[in-house]
C-alpha cells in the first residue's frame, strides 16, 4: 500500500499506552504485525492467552480451546467449560461501586448506575425470572429501547442460563410477532412507552394481545407482570454455570429481505470474542465510557454492552433521536457524559456534513464505526473536521452471524481512508469466484476457520446455516462481502456480494459508485444498484439526497464516468427526499432496487423512512414505461 496515502500515524506514546500493544509484550512479540501472524497462525494458544490477559472467568477450566470436528462448520469451543456471560460482565464485579452504565433521555434526564447495583438488580430479577419458571435454554424476548432496564433484563435472562432475544425497538407488531412465534417465546420484556423526538412511543400497546405472549412491562398495566416489582422483589440469584457451548443470546437478522434468520450465539465464544474486540480494537480501559449509536436488537447494541462491561468500563445508553432538539445533541452528550469512544455511523457523518456542523468532540479519544460503507469524502470529513485529524476511526465489520467483526481498524495501526485491518485471530482472506486466495484483486471476504463468535446454526434450520456460510468454498465460511485486500494486511469492503454489479462483464461495488456520486458538490449521500440491461448486462441507477437540479445529476454522472471509466455512466440518476433506512442508518439498497422494479420488498417496518418506497416504485415504473 502507497505510503502517501495514509493519513493518521499513531505516535509511540499511543502505540506504548494501547491494550493491542501490552498483549503484544504479554505474549512477548516483536512488533504488532508479529502478532497478527502470530494469532492467526496459532488460534488455540491465542485464545488461550487473550483469555488470561483479559481475565475472562470460567468456572470450571475448558478441557481444550477447540473442539474439531469432521465438519468444521460444528466445531465447539472451550469444551468442557463452563462460564457465563453476565457473571463476566456483572457479577465478578460486584463489589465496585464503579459507574457500569451511564444514560440520557431526550429531556436531558440523567442518571448512573454502578457495577454493584447492576449486579443486585439483575440478581434480584433473575430470581423472579426463575419463579415464573423460566429455565435454562427458554428463549426471552426484549422489546425496548435503549435504556438501563433494557440492560437489566439482558443480564438476568443470561444469569440463569436462558436465551436472550432481543428486538429492534422499531419494529411493527408483525415483526415481532414473527420472531416470538419462530423462537416460541412466551415472555417479552418492553416498555409503556419512551420518548423520540417529543413524542411518546408505545411499545408495550403495538404488541399486546399476541396468541400465548407474557409481557413484562416497565410502567405497565395491572394485568402484567410489572418490572419494577420483579426487579425490587425477587430473591438474590447467583450466576448458573452454564457449559462453554450453551446458548446466551439470539439474534435475527434483518426481516426486510425475506424470512429473518435467528443466529445461536453462545456463553463462552460470545463474551471472550466480543471482549476481544472492544479491548484491542477500540482501546477501551476500565476509566472509559463506550457510546455507540445503536439499537439493542441490533448486533452493535449486545456487542457494546457486553464488550464494555467485560473489561470492566462503562456504556453509554441514549433512547432518543441523535438530532433532537438540535443538530449537536450527540456533541452535548459526549461533553455531558465523558464519553470517550463514539461509535457512529457514515450516514450520521453525512448527514451532520451536509448541516455545516463544525464543531469539534472534545474528550473523544477514538471514533468507531461499522454497518455501511464509508465514501472518502465522508470519513475524512470526520477524521479531519469533527476529529481535528488527532482521532482515529476504528472501522469494523462483521455481522450479526458471528455477533463480531472479521475486520477492524484500531488506533495504533497507520490508517487510510476507508480501511479496514485483519482480523485479530480471525484468519480472514479474499477469495476469487474460483476458489483462489487473492491479493489486489476484486472477491469474496472469508475466513479459512471456525471461530468461537460463529453462530452455532440458524434456529430450526440446519441446511439453511451451511448453504448460506459454509457452502460456497468447502472448508471456508464466506460472509458474504466483496472485498480487496493488499499485501499489507489493509481491507477495502465493496458492498455485499448481492449488492455489486457486473457492468459490461465488469464487477462494481455499490461502494465505488457512491464514493464517486458523494464527491459531487451539492449531493449530501446517495445508493447505488442494478437493474437488468439487453446490452450492459446491468446497468446503473443512482438515487441521491441533496439539491434537486440538472447540473447535479449531470455532474454525477460525469464523476462516475471519470472514476470507474465509460462502460460505468449510470443509466438513471435521480433526486429524492430520503434514502431508505434502518433506524441506525444503514441504507436499504436492494430495497430500493426492489421497489423500483415493482418486485415485493417484504416487511419495513424495521425501516426509518419506508413511505419513501413507494415514489421509488412510481420512479421505476415511469422509466420502464
Amino acid at each position: 500500500m502507497d505510503h502517501d496515502d495514509f493519513v493518521y500515524f499513531p505516535d509511540a506514546d499511543t502505540i506504548r499506552n494501547s491494550n493491542l500493544d501490552s498483549l503484544r509484550r504479554f505474549l512477548d512479540l516483536e512488533t504488532i504485525r508479529d502478532l497478527y501472524d502470530y494469532a492467526d497462525s496459532n488460534m488455540e494458544d491465542f485464545y488461550d492467552r487473550i483469555i488470561s490477559h483479559l481475565g475472562i472467568w470460567f468456572f470450571k477450566k475448558y478441557d481444550s480451546v477447540r473442539e474439531k470436528t469432521e465438519r468444521k462448520e460444528f466445531t465447539k469451543w472451550f469444551p468442557g467449560g463452563e462460564i457465563n456471560v453476565t457473571f463476566n460482565c456483572v457479577e465478578r464485579y460486584r463489589q465496585r461501586k464503579k459507574y457500569a452504565l451511564k444514560w440520557e433521555n431526550e429531556d436531558g434526564i440523567r442518571g448512573g448506575m454502578t457495577f454493584e447495583e447492576l449486579d443486585e438488580k439483575t440478581g434480584k430479577l433473575s430470581g423472579s425470572l426463575m419463579d415464573l419458571g423460566i429455565k435454562p435454554g427458554d428463549r426471552i424476548g426484549i422489546y425496548m429501547p435503549m435504556i438501563p432496564e433494557a440492560v437489566i433484563a439482558m443480564y438476568s435472562i443470561m444469569r440463569i442460563g436462558a436465551v436472550a432475544v432481543p428486538m429492534f425497538s422499531g419494529y411493527g407488531r408483525e415483526s415481532v410477532e414473527i420472531r416470538v412465534k419462530d423462537a416460541d417465546i412466551k415472555y417479552v420484556f418492553t416498555v409503556e412507552s419512551y420518548t423520540r423526538k417529543g413524542r411518546a412511543i408505545r411499545m408495550a400497546e403495538s404488541i399486546r394481545g399476541i396468541d400465548g405472549l407474557n409481557l413484562i412491562v416497565f410502567g405497565g398495566m395491572e394485568n402484567e407482570y410489572d418490572f419494577q416489582s420483579l426487579m425490587e422483589g425477587g430473591h438474590y440469584t447467583r450466576s448458573v454455570h452454564t457449559k462453554s457451548e450453551d446458548p446466551a443470546i439470539m439474534l435475527y437478522t434483518s426481516g426486510t429481505t425475506g424470512k429473518p434468520k435467528g443466529t445461536v450465539h453462545v456463553h463462552g465464544g460470545t463474551v471472550v470474542n466480543i471482549a476481544k474486540e472492544v479491548y484491542y480494537y477500540t482501546d477501551v480501559r476500565e476509566e472509559d465510557t463506550l457510546y455507540w449509536i445503536t439499537d439493542l436488537g441490533w448486533m452493535m447494541g449486545p456487542w457494546e454492552i457486553i464488550g464494555a462491561n467485560a473489561v470492566g468500563a462503562c456504556v453509554f445508553l441514549y433512547p432518543g433521536a441523535v438530532d433532537y432538539p438540535n443538530t449537536e445533541r450527540v456533541w452535548d452528550m459526549v461533553e455531558r457524559n465523558n464519553i470517550t469512544v463514539l461509535g457512529l455511523s457514515p450516514t450520521f457523518v453525512r448527514t451532520v456534513k451536509s448541516k455545516g456542523v463544525t464543531r469539534k468532540f472534545k474528550g473523544v479519544k477514538a471514533f468507531a464505526s461499522t454497518g455501511e460503507p464509508w465514501d472518502t469524502e465522508s470519513w475524512m470529513y470526520l477524521f479531519e473536521t469533527l476529529g481535528n485529524r488527532k482521532i482515529p476511526i476504528c472501522n469494523v465489520s462483521g455481522g450479526t452471524d458471528i455477533i463480531g467483526c472479521f475486520v477492524a481498524s484500531t488506533p495504533v495501526i497507520p490508517l487510510k481512508p476507508k480501511c479496514l485491518y485483519r482480523g485479530l485471530g480471525m484468519n480472514v482472506t479474499v477469495l476469487a469466484e474460483d476458489g483462489r486466495e487473492v491479493v489486489d484483486e476484486v472477491g469474496l471476504l472469508a475466513t479459512r476457520e471456525h471461530l468461537p463468535s460463529m453462530t452455532r446454526g440458524i434456529w430450526k434450520d440446519e441446511k439453511k446455516y451451511i448453504d448460506t456460510y459454509w457452502s460456497k468454498f468447502p472448508g471456508y465460511w464466506v460472509q458474504g462481502d466483496w472485498a480487496v485486500r493488499d499485501s499489507d494486511g489493509y481491507f477495502i469492503l465493496l458492498g455485499r456480494s448481492d449488492d455489486v454489479m457486473k457492468v459490461a462483464g465488469k464487477r462494481v461495488g455499490p461502494g465505488e459508485i457512491e464514493d464517486a456520486a458523494n464527491s459531487v458538490r451539492d449531493v449530501v449521500e446517495s445508493a447505488s444498484f442494478g437493474i437488468p440491461d439487453e446490452i450492459k448486462g446491468e446497468a446503473i441507477v443512482i438515487f441521491y439526497t441533496g439539491k434537486d437540479d440538472d447540473s447535479v445529476r449531470n455532474n454525477i454522472s460525469r464523476r462516475v464516468e471519470e472514476v470507474l471509466g465509460k462502460s460505468f455512466k449510470p443509466k438513471y440518476i435521480f433526486c429524492i427526499d430520503a434514502l431508505p433506512k434502518t433506524k441506525n442508518g444503514k441504507i436499504m439498497r436492494r430495497l430500493l432496487r426492489s421497489a423500483f422494479l415493482n418486485i415485493s420488498v417484504g416487511d419495513t417496518t424495521g425501516l426509518d423512512s419506508g413511505e419513501v418506497l413507494e415514489k421509488v416504485r412510481e420512479i421505476g415504473e415511469k422509466c420502464r414505461n
